[in-house]
């Protein structure tokens, strides 16, 4: 799966977050509220007035990376799981005016590197304010690759 910090491309949509624990789904007609595989909320973008991501962010620029090295070293080293799960996020939906609080599940431990989080509210401002361009989310690797263009900026 292709991923650029909190965003992530799944089968038929854009993902932001964990798509094996609480994240959204971005499909051209919807976004989806998500527990793993459960559905547990749809709204229209028609109804979305904005969307802003509560994560950590750290100016390095390989975080996943880093942090995934030292759980591995640690695990050696102790011949044991540590068993370290992120410590979820969260996501605030702004619907019909009403903002609506979401936890939002992080791919790794530690901070997601800054620019991507940028990109990221960049790419939803975008969506939000050009509704001809939702239907990119139809093939969202390349979508990703605008994402990561908007956080270089």
């Amino acid at each position: 799966m292709k991923r650029y910090g909190p965003l992530i491309v799944v089968p038929g949509a854009l993902a932001i977050g964990d798509p094996g624990r609480h994240h959204l789904r971005l499909t051209p007609d919807a976004v989806l509220f998500r527990r793993g595989t459960e559905n547990t909320g749809t709204v229209a973008w028609s109804q979305i007035d904005r969307v802003m991501l509560d994560v950590p962010t750290t100016r390095f620029r390989l975080p996943g990376l880093v942090s995934t090295l030292v759980i591995g070293a640690l695990t050696f080293l102790t011949l044991d799981s540590l068993d370290l799960d992120p410590d979820d996020g969260s996501i605030e939906v702004t619907i019909g005016g009403e903002p609506t609080t979401a936890p939002l599940s992080r791919h790794h431990v530690g901070g997601y590197w800054a620019p991507t989080v940028d990109g990221a509210h960049r790419l939803l401002r975008h969506l939000i304010a050009h509704p001809e361009q939702r239907a990119l989310l139809a093939r969202p690797e390349s979508l990703l690759d605008v994402a990561a263009k908007l956080a270089r900026r």
